[in-house]
């Protein structure tokens, strides 16, 4: 990642890479590459760590990128064009995926059609911190990202709400697309998904309604319709499924309607994963179903977890 931004930043642009103490060879590598290192001084996690670099910036912007996402040339020239329309500027993740695991496949492609087919733009009502510009000047009076926000999860949607309930916009950019370089198993992946569906339950459960709809990933309710009336007409099909199979005769009629509306509305994404992907677009369709089912479970766990009084 680090070379693909020191070919394209300017003389006015400053590089600052924040150590999250780390526990491998990063600072090393950082120290070859040239390039300036902080020390986290927030809570450990991805809020915290964002929080050190942004307001050590001294710039008028601040571009938050991840070290695991490798933005396409030409991104520098794209994002400086780009700043001048909004308080904030959101890349999107590209079609490919590292590795020949169908789970790295699907969990990259379904942001990447979340951010070019679901969202429609030109603003955006969250925000993914993998590639995200803001404006220096309105992340400080934001007071940052929220360090009470364990792990690296729901914090970015979080900011980006309080960002909007003060009258700011996001505007996301196709044209600047990143490659993102981490490889989930499956174990890697559903215990990735269980714990960010659970934290954006938890995180709905406490929001302040006066700052309006919430995000849903990085779209708002409307347009993530797809995901929500999939999941629900899924568990449809299998809870008339299971009274079926216990001899309730009705319950099957009900089993069939639902299992198409689920599995319909997911359709336009298992088209473009194979479509890009081929096999291994077609193995990732697969797990569609499983990870629509996953929502329902998380969601009761958030809800548990807030009557005993958990805030995220």
């Amino acid at each position: 990642m680090i070379p693909s931004v020191q070919r394209e930043i300017g003389p006015e642009d400053r590089l600052l890479a924040v150590d999250d103490r780390s526990s491998d060879d990063s600072l090393s590598v950082l120290e070859r590459l040239g390039v300036p290192t902080a020390y986290s001084t927030g809570k450990p996690g991805a809020a915290g760590t964002r929080n050190t670099g942004g307001m050590a910036a001294a710039t008028d912007w601040i571009l938050f990128l991840d070290s695991d996402a490798v933005p396409e040339p030409g991104w520098r020239t794209r994002l400086g064009e780009e700043m001048k329309k909004a308080d904030a500027v959101q890349a999107v993740y590209g079609p490919e995926a590292p590795g020949k695991g169908a789970a790295t496949f699907y969990k990259n492609y379904y942001y990447h059609h979340t951010f070019t087919r679901r969202i429609r733009g030109p603003y955006i009502k969250g925000c993914g911190t993998f590639f995200f510009a803001v404006r220096t000047r309105v992340f400080r009076e934001l007071g940052g990202f929220d360090e009470n926000i364990a792990g690296a999860t729901i914090e970015d949607a979080d900011f980006s709400e309080r960002l909007w309930a003060r009258g700011g916009k996001i505007l996301i950019v196709p044209g600047i697309r990143v490659y993102h370089l981490r490889d989930y198993s499956m174990g890697e992946f559903f215990r990735y998904e269980w714990n960010m569906m659970r934290a954006k339950a938890l995180y709905i459960l406490r929001r302040n309604p006066e700052r309006g709809a919430p995000s849903i990933s990085v779209a708002g309710f409307s347009e993530m319709f797809p995901v929500l009336g999939g999941a629900v007409f899924s568990w449809f099909a299998v809870a008339s499924g299971i009274l079926w199979a216990a001899g309730v005769n009705h319950a099957g009629l009900w089993f069939f309607p639902g299992l198409a509306l689920g599995v319909g509305l997911q359709l336009p994404l298992c088209f473009h994963m194979i479509r890009e992907g081929g096999l291994r677009g077609f193995r990732a369709c697969l797990l569609v179903m499983p990870d629509l089912l996953l929502i329902a479970p998380a969601s009761l766990s958030a809800v548990f977890s807030a009557i005993r009084g958990k805030r995220y």
